[in-house]
């Protein structure tokens, strides 16, 4: 390989920690979709199947369902005994992952979140350049951070992290060896094509088509983390000064934390607002429900690495009311392409939503400044570029290093 990568013929091994299509999943996608189609090789690990695998496949991409894959999670650090299991299931995990090497032979082995564990041991035992892509915020894990931060960095070639806060927290003597910041991207081509007919359908089948204005938050349920909660109380204190809005909260629990939503629901009925806050679950057209809202609301009450939902709405043109942590300060420009509010604040957060709705005009504006910061600095053509530039960076690191092992 020359230095300037062609991807054509590269081989390269992703290991991921789930099979739904939330972000990192359809992140994974775009990437290897878009790898495979400038021929290079891409096999994928998952630990069950799913929407995420069914896309693949249809994208030509390899796949492996590796149900014993290492992922380390709250549950698995709660005791003496469930930490040693985690440690069996490495050593086994890090042997099925070798025997996928040795058939697949990799180039490279890019592990797409911080919580698979076993694919960077394997690596860097056989000399194989291993990525980690780091989408998570660890904040609230102390001393625990302190040991994790020295394993990732143990067994990477490089750490890519989607924003500056998820990479301000390494250690200073480690950023600057191997953390690097890529911002996820996002094909132009994805927000082209989402119709008029498109929004019609989704505004129908919830029944939305008399009801303006829509205002929407769109992720995971989990409260505290998401703060659904937060905007349900946003929602409370606009009810009376906008009595025909609707305020929509798209997505669902993950499995395992369908309490999250029942508690979500048990706002909604104690504040009476049964008749303005509506559920939809997930939904099939994501990108038609976020073009259908006149705001979008990112109302996560902890740090949000990088929340793709802010730039799919501003790749539509919507204007974005965003709490200011953690990902969101380098995604909105207060008072450009919407307003960044204080966490857990539902007053500020309904009187950046009431601002947007009083004024249509500043709204469609902020929409528009939206649209082209997305084209500028969070296109997919400018993601994908960057991550060739990384993979480059460490295949010529390895090839300098045999030739300094041949010439000794």
């Amino acid at each position: 390989m020359n230095d300037e990568i062609n991807p054509n013929g590269l081989r390269i091994l992703f290991v991921h920690s789930g099979s739904d299509l939330y972000g990192a999943s359809r992140s994974l996608l775009r990437l290897s979709t878009r790898l495979v189609t400038d021929r290079a090789k891409v096999m994928v690990v998952l630990p069950d199947s799913g929407p995420l695998s069914i896309a693949l496949s249809e994208a030509g991409v390899d796949l492996v369902i590796h149900s014993g894959l290492a992922l380390v999670g709250r549950e698995k650090l709660k005791s003496f005994w469930s930490v040693m299991r985690l440690l069996a299931n490495i050593f086994s995990s890090m042997y099925h992952i070798r025997r996928v090497i040795s058939e697949f032979k990799p180039d490279l082995i890019h592990s797409v979140t911080a919580v698979v564990l076993s694919a960077g041991p394997v690596a860097t035992i056989s000399g194989i350049p291993h990525v980690w892509h780091i989408r998570e915020s660890f904040g609230e894990f102390g001393g625990l951070w302190v040991f994790y931060q020295f394993y990732l960095g143990l067994f990477s070639s490089r750490i890519i992290c989607v924003s500056s806060p998820i990479a301000d927290q390494f250690a200073e003597k480690l950023r600057a060896r191997k953390v690097c910041v890529i911002h996820n991207g996002f094909p132009r081509s994805e927000f082209e094509n989402v119709s008029e007919e498109r929004k019609q359908a989704f505004l129908e089948e919830f029944s939305l088509t008399q009801s303006k204005p829509l205002v929407g938050v769109v992720g995971r349920i989990k409260n505290i983390r998401k703060g659904q909660e937060v905007f349900v109380e946003a929602a409370s204190l606009l009810r009376e000064r906008f009595p025909t809005a609707r305020f929509l909260c798209v997505g669902s629990p993950f499995p395992g934390n369908e309490l999250h939503l029942e508690n979500l629901l048990g706002l909604v009925d104690r504040l009476g607002l049964n008749d303005c806050v509506l559920y939809t679950g997930d939904v099939d057209d994501v990108k038609a429900a976020i073009a259908s809202l006149d705001v979008l609301v990112m109302s996560s009450a902890q740090p949000e690495p990088f929340a793709g939902v802010v730039i799919e709405a501003m790749a539509l043109k919507r204007p974005v009311v965003a709490t200011s942590i953690g990902g969101s300060l380098e995604q909105v420009v207060d008072g450009v392409t919407g307003y960044l509010v204080e966490p857990g604040d539902p007053v500020s957060m309904a009187d950046a939503i009431s601002k947007l709705l009083e004024a249509p005009s500043q709204a469609r504006e902020f929409g528009l400044n939206g649209e082209v910061m997305f084209r500028e600095k969070f296109e997919f053509e400018l993601f994908y570029q960057r991550i060739l530039g990384i993979y480059r960076q460490i295949l010529h690191e390895k090839r300098n290093v045999f030739r300094k092992a041949a010439l000794q």
